[in-house]
């Protein structure tokens, strides 16, 4: 009951704990920045791999979900139509995966700052998140012009993609606080991470439309978050429709639950990092 008791008090002071990124918010920034920037550091293309990678991965899942399986999104047969429904599921799919994983090992290799007293180490998890959100804005924008060549045109309700990254971030980094905890304690959750996030890159719908899920199993996506997330970009980026409420109110939920959760569980362990390093 004490327990109980104690993760409640803890849940309902994440508003006043959450200052700390604030105030550390200098120290995020300049940790992103430079785990941007040696991502491509030594490379020829440098960037452009941000850009090619989405892209290529398109063409692939295009040549055999579209020519060789004949998924179809809405009523166009056309593949290019699909690629593009199917780089609206990639990018932000491709930076939740890498963040989650990533996050893993995120304390494992980082023991110098882990040690030191006075880091905050819960920046870590936050500065991950980013740095992988940078990668999608960069397949964002080559996105929409995209959507602009292939689609309908653009709405005023692009105007909700920064919403739509606000709850991505929030998500991710939630997850990515638990991971990086637990993987300190229990090292076998790399690996777990790894195979989970494959399975759910095949549960969630972003090679194929909702529509083909059987209706005893469509559940799984109303109770997948990002699942709700590839919606709306695709409800807004290529239908020119607003997110439901249902993908508003799961998604949100979720997002803020993972967030405290995440938050709390990993301020409550950090201290007995070091004793595992």
């Amino acid at each position: 009951m004490s327990k109980a008791l104690t993760l409640l008090a803890d849940l309902v002071n994440v508003p006043k704990t959450m200052a700390t990124l604030i105030r550390y918010r200098e120290a995020i920034r300049i940790l992103t920045w430079r785990d941007f920037r040696a991502r491509y550091r030594g490379s020829i293309f440098g960037i452009l791999w941000a850009v090619a990678q989405p892209l290529l991965m398109m063409l692939a899942y295009t040549l055999v979900f579209s020519y060789f399986l004949k998924v179809r999104f809405g009523s166009s047969d056309s593949p290019t139509v699909f690629a593009v429904y199917l780089l609206c599921g990639l990018v932000p799919w491709n930076a939740f995966a890498e963040g989650i994983n990533s996050a893993c090992s995120l304390i494992r290799i980082s023991p110098n700052l882990v040690k030191k007293v006075v880091f905050p180490v819960e920046v870590l998890p936050v500065n991950l998140t980013l740095v992988t959100m940078i990668q999608q804005l960069i397949g964002l924008g080559l996105l929409l012009m995209l959507v602009l060549v292939v689609g309908n045109g653009l709405t005023l309700w692009i105007l909700l993609l920064p919403f739509f990254l606000l709850l991505q971030f929030m998500l991710q980094t939630g997850i990515s606080w638990l991971l990086a905890s637990l993987s300190v304690f229990i090292p076998d959750f790399r690996q777990a991470t790894s195979l989970l996030t494959l399975l759910l890159m095949f549960i969630t719908p972003i090679f194929y439309p909702e529509t083909l899920i059987p209706e005893r199993f469509r559940f799984l996506v109303t109770l997948n978050p990002m699942a709700q997330i590839v919606g709306m970009y695709r409800r807004v980026l290529m239908e020119g429709l607003p997110p439901t409420l249902e993908q508003i109110l799961w998604a949100g939920g979720m997002s803020l639950l993972f967030w405290m959760v995440g938050f709390v569980w990993f301020n409550r362990t950090k201290h007995a990092f070091p004793d595992y390093l």
